[in-house]
């Protein structure tokens, strides 16, 4: 007999617990963060969320660990908890290997680094359409954080930013909404379309605007196939890792450099750049499809097919 898992679960009731679980470990984050955050740094939690590139350096680092924190207990935590308490092969269940083909490592940080013109460019034309006051106010607070979390005056806060909005992001949202919501839409549909798209849709509506919407559900898209085509979740990491921090590199080093802080801060990318990504990423992505290794046709059932055959023969 099978010790009691999730897994032996109905595939709703381990939705509804997965989505339960990822829920309470936010709100509590958030409650923590906010009881505490104001005792440590003598900021309400008010003076910590409105920053600017104005604020304080303890403005912005409080906002940072505020952000960091719900991030570690909103997307990191729910999913290895999860699979803890569904299964015993919680590494396997989650897709975390080391990729076979080592190559798919590189193909998929070129394929990120390629896409990302094509994705700022747009991101950059619907910002040109007008959705309305509220999406307005809404794209121009979190453009505010942002540029407020990366004015980086040194190396130190530049570990600080790349701990919080790539590292962390990398890891956790890989586990959340590949390790664990890609598989579950996978059991359900049988085929990996419709469960990308919709893994995608909801990565986007959790990240931004419907400014951003579509940028970032194709990167979320594109992460979906570095998993599917080389059957470990580490790859998406790194790329995820990657395509966060490179930005992030990026408007460090733009402060020194006025060409490339005009760039940062325009919604179109100059034409030779959008060339070269696009080809960046079209010799990428076919070069990764050429070598794939992808997850196997069951990959996201709950139990093994010996597993299976044990449990048969036990009857």
């Amino acid at each position: 007999m099978f010790n009691r898992y999730w897994r032996e679960y109905p595939w709703v009731l381990q939705v509804t617990l997965f989505g339960l679980m990822a829920f309470t470990l936010t709100a509590f984050s958030a409650v923590v963060v906010q009881s505490l955050l104001p005792k440590i740094t003598g900021l309400s939690i008010a003076a910590i969320q409105d920053i600017t590139t104005d604020s304080t350096d303890v403005q912005k680092t409080a906002f940072l660990w505020m952000q960091g924190i719900v991030s570690v207990f909103g997307f990191l935590v729910p999913p290895l908890v999860f699979a803890y308490l569904s299964t015993p092969r919680v590494k396997s269940y989650l897709g975390i290997k080391t990729p076979k083909n080592p190559l798919h490592i590189i193909l998929s940080i070129t394929m990120m680094l390629g896409a990302m013109p094509i994705l700022l460019e747009i991101a950059g034309l619907i910002k040109n359409i007008n959705l309305g006051s509220a999406n307005d106010a809404a794209q121009n607070k979190i453009e505010q954080i942002t540029e407020a979390l990366l004015d980086i005056k040194s190396a130190g806060q530049l570990v600080q930013v790349l701990l919080v909005m790539a590292v962390i992001p990398g890891i956790g949202e890989e586990l959340f909404f590949r390790g664990v919501l890609l598989r579950f839409g996978h059991q359900r549909a049988g085929r990996m379309v419709l469960p990308i798209i919709i893994s995608s849709l909801i990565f986007a509506a959790v990240h931004g605007t419907p400014y951003n919407l579509v940028s970032i559900a194709i990167a979320g898209a594109l992460l979906c196939l570095v998993y599917y085509w080389s059957s470990s979740l580490v790859t998406g990491m790194i790329a995820h890792m990657v395509y966060n921090g490179s930005q992030i590199y990026l408007s460090y080093v733009a402060k020194s450099d006025e060409s490339l802080k005009a760039l940062t801060k325009s919604n179109h990318m100059p034409l030779p750049i959008l060339i070269t990504g696009t080809i960046v990423f079209a010799v990428s992505i076919f070069a990764f499809w050429k070598t794939r290794n992808t997850l196997p046709a069951n990959w996201s059932a709950n139990f093994t097919p010996e597993e299976i055959q044990e449990q048969n023969e036990n009857r």
